[in-house]
C-alpha cells in the first residue's frame, strides 16, 4: 500500500513538472478567480493581456476627446522566475491610437495592488506597462525584453529592480515616477533609452550599465543622487535641462561619441564636468 501511494506521489508530481506551458488567458481566468500566480520555469503562450480582467471600472474623461478608459486591477501576487513570454505582456491598450477628436475608442490601464515578480524572463515581444500603477515590490531583475519596454508615465510606489536587464528593444521610461529607490545596476540597453523627465526622488543606481543606443536624460530630476559609476555610452548622452542634487557619482563613465550637459543643474549650481 505504501509503495502504491509513492507511486501516485511520483506520477502526479511527474504530471505537474511536466505542465510547463500555459497560456496568457488561463492567467487571467486565475486572477479573475482571485487566485495568486506563482510559476518557475514556464512557457507562457499567447498575450498575457491584462486589459482582459473582470476587475475594472470605467473612467469618462471630459474634454475635447471624452475618450472611455478602464482601469483594471490585478490584486493578486504575481510571481513569474525563468518564465518565457511568446505573446505580447499588456498592462496597457489603446484602441485606434492618434492625436484626433474623432477617437473615441477605449483605452485600458493596468494598476498591480499586490507583489509582482518577473525574474530572469524573456519578453520575445512587446511589453507595454503605460500609465500602469505599482503599489508594492516590483522587480524585473535578469530579464531580457526582446522589442519595446513601454513604462512611459508609469507610477512605482516602492522600490523596484532593474538590475542586470537586457533591453533589446526601445526602453521609454519617459515620465516614469519612481517614489522610491530603484536600480538598474549593470542592465544593458542595446537601442534607444528614453528617461526624459523622469522624477527620481529617493535615487538611482545607473552603475555599470551599458548605454548601445541613445540615452535621453533630458529634464531627469535626480533629487537623491545617482550614481553612473562605471557606465558607459556608446553613443549620445544627453543630459541637457537635467537637475541633479545629493551624490552624483561619475567615477570611471565613459562618455563615448557625444555628452550634452547644456543647462545642467547640480545642487542648484551650472554643471561642470
Amino acid at each position: 500500500m505504501r509503495s502504491l501511494f509513492l507511486l501516485l506521489l511520483l506520477v502526479s508530481f511527474v504530471s505537474l513538472t511536466a505542465q510547463s506551458r500555459i497560456s496568457g488567458s488561463e492567467i487571467i481566468a486565475m486572477l479573475d478567480a482571485g487566485k495568486d500566480v506563482r510559476l518557475e520555469n514556464a512557457t507562457v503562450t499567447g498575450d498575457l493581456d491584462f486589459t482582459k480582467l473582470a476587475d475594472r471600472e470605467e473612467e469618462q474623461k471630459e474634454g475635447w476627446n471624452s475618450r472611455v478608459n478602464y482601469r483594471c486591477h490585478v490584486r493578486n501576487t504575481l510571481s513569474f522566475v525563468n518564465c518565457t513570454f511568446e505573446g505580447k505582456v499588456l498592462g496597457y491598450l489603446s484602441e485606434g491610437d492618434g492625436w484626433n477628436g474623432k477617437n473615441n475608442k477605449p483605452l485600458y490601464n493596468v494598476d498591480f495592488h499586490d507583489a509582482v515578480t518577473f525574474r530572469d524572463c524573456k519578453f520575445t515581444e512587446d511589453a507595454h506597462f503605460k500609465y500602469s500603477k505599482f503599489y508594492d515590490e516590483v522587480t524585473f531583475a535578469d530579464s531580457r525584453f526582446s522589442e519595446d519596454a513601454l513604462f512611459k508615465y508609469t507610477e512605482f510606489e516602492t522600490p523596484v529592480d532593474f538590475s542586470n536587464t537586457n533591453f533589446r528593444g526601445s526602453a521609454n521610461f519617459k515620465y516614469t515616477d519612481f517614489e522610491e529607490e530603484v536600480t538598474f545596476a549593470s542592465a544593458d540597453f542595446s537601442a534607444n533609452a528614453d528617461f526624459k523627465y523622469t522624477k527620481f526622488p529617493e535615487g538611482v543606481d545607473f552603475s555599470k550599465v551599458v548605454f548601445g543606443d541613445d540615452a535621453d536624460f533630458k529634464y531627469t530630476d535626480f533629487k537623491r543622487g545617482v550614481t553612473f559609476a562605471g557606465t558607459t555610452f556608446e553613443d549620445s548622452a544627453d543630459f541637457k535641462y537635467a537637475k541633479f542634487s545629493g551624490d552624483s557619482d561619475f567615477t570611471g563613465t565613459d562618455f563615448g561619441r557625444h555628452a550634452d550637459f547644456k543647462y545642467t543643474r547640480i545642487n542648484g549650481q551650472k554643471w561642470k564636468m
